[in-house]
């Protein structure tokens, strides 16, 4: 299912890169902000689910404080409060579920462009990767081989014009700054993508913490998140090409531009609606 989904995203990056002159760097910044858009309702509903469970927080963190003891009634007496508002403790949840296949597809594409971007045939990749390896025939070379190096190959042919300026290649992978392997090494200017990564993805928890009213069993949950979370992203934009972290980090820019924008709204209108309860008053 994920290598479906890559597919379907390949054709769409590659749709974007030739619109855009066969730019790799702005096809992946274009396409991050295309999946924003298009996750926004997803993202509106998720924030109005917050809202709501905020609105019963003090009912929520009262049963949770009152049945600590008994995780059971505990249980049937949050189901029983959510039925009652009509909420769904899980609404939260869809947008992150939605972006996981989103990000696995990712994985395959920056790893495997020519299969998925360029769609070069597979038999005229594995003659790229016969000739790379040194193999005496195509027969020799096995498909796990091809995934391996098809990032290599595409970046040392130019397959895919993946240079950054004269700064960064988006084909290189920041673990290999360390690499004795000349034809992997990676410049240490690399290693920017997955720190930046950390930053902003720390920036957009604690903003997303700031805009939400949480009980103290949250508030623990969401400590660990903290830590987990950005740790999570900056190993994997520490360990993939840097494609896949220039997306992850570019969507975590976007994320905080979004949140921002949404908390000065809700503010705003939380603000509106006090005013007029004063003045009925």
């Amino acid at each position: 299912m994920i290598a479906a989904i890559a597919s379907l995203f390949g054709m769409v990056i590659r749709l974007i890169y030739k619109l855009v002159n066969y730019n790799y760097f702005l096809s992946i910044l274009i396409f991050t902000l295309l999946t924003k858009l298009i996750l926004l309702p997803l993202t509106i509903k998720q924030i109005k689910s917050t809202e709501e469970l905020k609105k019963i927080a003090p009912l929520d963190e009262k049963i949770r404080n009152k049945y600590k003891n008994d995780k059971q009634k505990q249980s049937e007496e949050l189901a029983k409060l959510y039925s009652e508002h009509k909420i769904n403790p899980m609404g939260g949840c869809l947008p992150l579920l939605i972006q996981l296949p989103i990000i696995l597809s990712m994985f395959l594409i920056v790893k495997q462009p020519l299969t998925y971007i360029t769609q070069t045939p597979t038999d005229e990749i594995k003659v790229y990767t016969q000739e790379y390896l040194g193999k005496e025939s195509v027969d020799q070379v096995t498909d796990n081989e091809i995934k391996e190096n098809e990032i290599i190959i595409a970046k040392e042919k130019s397959l895919i014009d993946m240079n950054v300026g004269n700064v960064i290649n988006l084909g290189d992978i920041p673990a290999n700054v360390f690499s004795k392997d000349e034809s992997k090494k990676a410049p240490y200017v690399s290693l920017l993508i997955p720190i930046l990564t950390i930053v902003f993805s720390v920036i957009q928890n604690k903003i997303m913490q700031k805009s939400q009213d949480m009980t103290d069993e949250q508030r623990e949950m969401q400590k660990t998140t903290n830590i987990m979370m950005p740790l999570l992203s900056g190993s994997i934009a520490y360990s993939m090409p840097l494609a896949l972290g220039v997306y992850w980090l570019f969507g975590n820019i976007l994320s905080i531009i979004q949140q921002l924008f949404i908390n000065k709204i809700v503010k705003r209108d939380t603000e509106k609606l006090a005013l007029n309860k004063g003045g009925e008053k």
